[in-house]
């Protein structure tokens, strides 16, 4: 990465009887359905690791942190809106030990994704993503077209708040021809369990970063270099991070439109504090909390209607009748 059947079972496990229906292992639960009447859908794929068979009752800790994971998705603008366009599975894989890596702590679990923590730090990632693209591809089939139009969300059983996202690339098949972009869009978020729910870790993960193709609005460190300058313009080549830019251009449709005084160019993003523009002082990207802000809402936007419709079927007027419920 740059940066499935129920069965009702009796067993021992560290002592104790297990019983009940539970999901077995490769399970898919269909937690949302697209129903409107656009062409195509988007998948969402939420895996779980560091799960035992304990977990994955039907109803129980996995599945409650599956669900929590796709409301937050869905709590926030444009997704709450185009839910309808989007499916949304839950697969069930059992891991040997429960939780998972803390490399930090020198904390080793065998679990089905290898995912671990970095300790110290807020980021979760995957040491076996292959594994995940193959649950993924279990599920949705391994055409360009459904893979590319689909995003990873593998929860991690831990309580620490830690996420990451990562965009594995794969050989094989043209996307421009596929969906009318540049870029392969495959994406794996790893996120830890509990932070499904309204801290907002999952919409700038999976929201933000997996499907919007969003950078960070952060800045943690001092000016952007002149190889992260040319970066930059290679990812917006590729149609990425139009919510950062080294030139004050990128969102001027917003600026002086009425409802959008809060678009600006604001200094400081991508990690970096300075050289580099943001357009809000706060928001989902910067801090995981409140709202995506009018350009990222445009970013997201985009990409649904062209993921669901097709890519000649976006237009700015499409996206600011849309938009008016976000500024009103």
């Amino acid at each position: 990465i740059s940066y499935s059947k129920t069965v009702a079972i009796t067993q021992k496990a560290s002592g104790t009887s297990l019983t009940g229906s539970y999901y077995s292992n490769g399970e898919k639960v269909l937690l949302n359905q697209k129903t409107a009447s656009c062409a195509n859908a988007v998948n969402i794929v939420i895996l779980g690791d560091g799960y035992q068979k304990k977990d994955l009752l039907k109803g129980g800790k996995f599945e409650r942190s599956a669900r929590s994971a796709m409301d937050s998705f869905f709590g926030i603008e444009p997704y709450k809106t185009f839910k309808d366009r989007f499916n949304v599975y839950m697969v069930a894989y059992e891991s040997t030990d429960e939780g998972i890596d803390n490399n930090a702590a020198g904390v080793n679990k065998n679990t089905y994704f290898d995912t671990y923590w970095a300790g110290n730090s807020t980021a979760a990632y995957t040491n076996s993503a292959n594994k995940v693209i193959t649950a993924v591809q279990n599920v949705i089939g391994t055409s360009d077209a459904q893979y590319y139009r689909t995003i990873a969300i593998v929860l991690a059983n831990i309580s620490d708040q830690a996420g990451s996202c990562g965009y594995p690339v794969r050989e094989g098949g043209n996307f421009r021809s596929a969906l009318g972009e540049d870029w392969r869009s495959f994406s794996i978020c790893v996120l830890a369990a509990n932070s499904t729910g309204t801290n907002g870790l999952v919409k700038h993960e999976a929201g933000g970063h997996a499907f919007g193709r969003l950078a960070d609005e952060y800045y943690t460190s001092g000016a952007i270099t002149s190889a992260k300058v040319a970066e930059l313009a290679d990812w917006h080549s590729k149609g990425w991070y139009f919510n950062v830019c080294t030139d004050r251009s990128y969102w001027n449709i917003f600026i002086g439109r009425s409802g959008y005084e809060d678009v600006g160019y604001y200094v400081g993003g991508w990690t970096y504090s300075s050289g580099i523009y943001r357009p809000s002082e706060g928001g989902m990207m910067q801090n995981n909390t409140g709202v995506f802000n009018a350009p990222s809402r445009r970013a997201i936007y985009e990409r649904i209607i062209r993921q669901t419709e097709g890519y000649d079927a976006y237009s700015d007027a499409k996206f600011f009748e849309y938009d008016r419920r976000n500024i009103n």
